[in-house]
């Protein structure tokens, strides 16, 4: 691609990725009970839909909504992490770098602000900092990058194969 119509691209990708970092950091300035009410909005919903068909009890009902509110937001936490690895590979890749190059350079950005976010949340009230929650943002930074690259691989690759020799 040339430069003139990477440029524009080029600057998308780095406007999406600061937009989704400040996201990440004021939902990370949420206090507890904040956060937690965000993350009820679609737990309830999923909630709603799934156990309105059931004839459960108080207690199984409830056991069933914290069970789903911590996969909503360990959910949330994994992809908001892999939107920001494949945005950031975006980035790197709009810069020629190789694939080896981008996937390490986004994954350490990812991981860096991971870690950076934990140690954010240690200082708003009622949250904490949490390793398990590092390695699971890595991993979906992880993920977010690898199925990136293997997507334009593979379309690189078609185009290759498709071109006239």
């Amino acid at each position: 691609m040339n430069r003139k119509r990477l440029l524009p691209l080029r600057i998308l990708l780095i406007l999406l990725t600061i937009t989704v970092m400040v996201v990440i950091f004021m939902l990370s300035a949420d206090n507890a009970d904040e956060s937690k009410a965000k993350s009820e909005v679609i737990s309830d919903s999923l909630i709603y839909r799934i156990l309105s068909s059931f004839d459960w009890d108080t207690e199984q009902t409830e056991k069933i909504t914290h069970i789903t509110v911590k996969i909503v937001r360990k959910t949330a936490h994994f992809s908001e992490y892999a939107l920001l690895g494949m945005l950031l590979t975006g980035v790197c890749l709009s810069f020629g770098k190789s694939y080896g190059v981008t996937f390490t350079v986004s994954q350490a950005v990812s991981s860096l602000y991971a870690v950076s976010d934990e140690l954010h949340q240690y200082f708003v009230p009622g949250r904490s900092c949490q390793l398990s929650d590092m390695l699971l943002d890595s991993c979906g930074a992880a993920v977010g990058i690898g199925m990136l690259l293997l997507l334009i691989w593979l379309i690189r690759r078609k185009k290759r194969r498709s071109a006239p020799q």
